[in-house]
């Protein structure tokens, strides 16, 4: 008699295992291979690939060079990120929908009710939503991004990566012209100022020229000087004749008088000469060079400066070069000739699978419960 119990006890748990094994794993995989297999809408893929470069390597070359590893320096990797944050952001959605009606086409009534979206989705639902039909894959070795776009159509989804790229590749440009921007901007400063200096010396010796009537008064002494010497030069020789003649003529001789009135003349004329350096007023040559050396000095310190300048902002040009950043699309998105997702019979086992460990497991638990509570 126990052992009939015992049996039909047997025969009782493998009919109520069959039901939870029907309920829990045949069911799920039954509604997955009529959704997958019949339902769910057909997703076609486009497909980009992208890196973005730095410095001023001409992009031909960019094939034998971005393939290589580290070849794009130590930020593209963040330049990188920065470009898949802004693809998943509501800026570039914005841009989007200036181009094409991005929202309308996901929400079309002919996809199936599960892939869709709402109509009436809000901006942050439908944001999720385009995260789940965009991927962005980044090889940290290379640097390289893979763009994948997820649509109902075939030209849908090569358009939308297109814009993608298109967008994107605005957005590096902006970054560069931003970069370009702030590293020539205190160069271009610095710069403005010292030719407003150069310029101001240069109004400064105009208005000294003007008001002393003395173009270089360095020059003009120099010219002085020499004049002067070559007086004294002639003084002197007239004094030795006036000597020389004096030894056997008499002073009242026409050649004595002679000789001492060019004498007189010339002392007078060396006295003016003189005079016309230092002179005691504020016209005098000496007194014009005290003036006049301190703003050419000032004027050549200022055309240094303004050369240096240049040579800053020379560097700086050269800096903001070599920071530029240029977004490469060496791998454009055509259009997708067959549906590739989803992936139909790999999705069914999926949910077999997965409904096969959640069943197992949960029979575990139940053994595990069973044995605790002495059933």
């Amino acid at each position: 008699m126990s052992e009939t119990r015992h049996r039909t006890g047997r025969r009782h748990s493998y009919s109520a295992l069959a039901r939870m094994f029907g309920l829990f794993v045949m069911f799920p995989t039954l509604v997955g291979t009529i959704y997958f297999g019949f339902i769910a809408s057909d997703r076609y893929v486009a497909e980009a690939r992208y890196a973005i470069r730095t410095g001023t390597q001409a992009p031909s070359g960019f094939m034998a060079n971005v393939l290589g590893a580290g070849a794009l320096g130590g930020t593209a990797h963040e330049d990188a990120g920065i470009v898949r944050d802004y693809i998943f952001s509501r800026d570039m959605l914005e841009q989007l929908y200036k181009r094409m009606d991005v929202k309308a086409h996901y929400s079309d009534p002919n996809v199936d009710w599960l892939s869709r979206l709402k109509s009436d989705a809000s901006e942050e639902y439908f944001l999720e939503y385009f995260e789940d039909r965009v991927d962005i894959i980044i090889d940290v070795q290379s640097n390289i991004s893979t763009l994948r776009v997820h649509a109902f159509d075939p030209l849908t989804a090569t358009v939308l990566a297109g814009h993608l790229l298109e967008l994107s590749e605005q957005l590096v440009n902006d970054m560069s012209e931003r970069i370009t921007e702030d590293t020539l901007r205190f160069a271009r400063r610095d710069l403005d100022r010292t030719e407003k200096r150069v310029l101001a010396t240069m109004t400064s010796l105009t208005l000294f020229r003007k008001s002393s009537r003395s173009i270089d008064p360095g020059q003009e002494t120099g010219a002085v000087l020499s004049i002067i010497t070559d007086l004294e030069t002639k003084l002197a020789g007239v004094r030795a004749d006036l000597i020389e003649a004096k030894s056997y003529m008499r002073d009242d001789s026409a050649q004595v008088r002679n000789l001492k009135a060019r004498e007189v003349a010339l002392k007078s004329q060396v006295t003016n000469e003189r005079d016309r350096l230092t002179n005691g007023h504020s016209s005098d040559l000496t007194s014009l060079i005290d003036r006049y050396q301190p703003l050419v000095l000032e004027q050549e310190l200022a055309k240094q400066r303004y050369a240096s300048a240049l040579t800053s902002l020379e560097a700086a040009r050269a800096e903001a070069q070599g920071k530029q950043r240029y977004l490469i699309a060496f791998v454009s998105p055509q259009l997708p000739t067959e549906a590739t997702e989803p992936k139909r019979g790999w999705m069914i086992a999926t949910v077999f699978a997965f409904s096969f460990v959640i069943f197992g497991i949960g029979g575990l638990i139940w053994s595990a419960i069973k044995d605790h509570i002495g059933v």
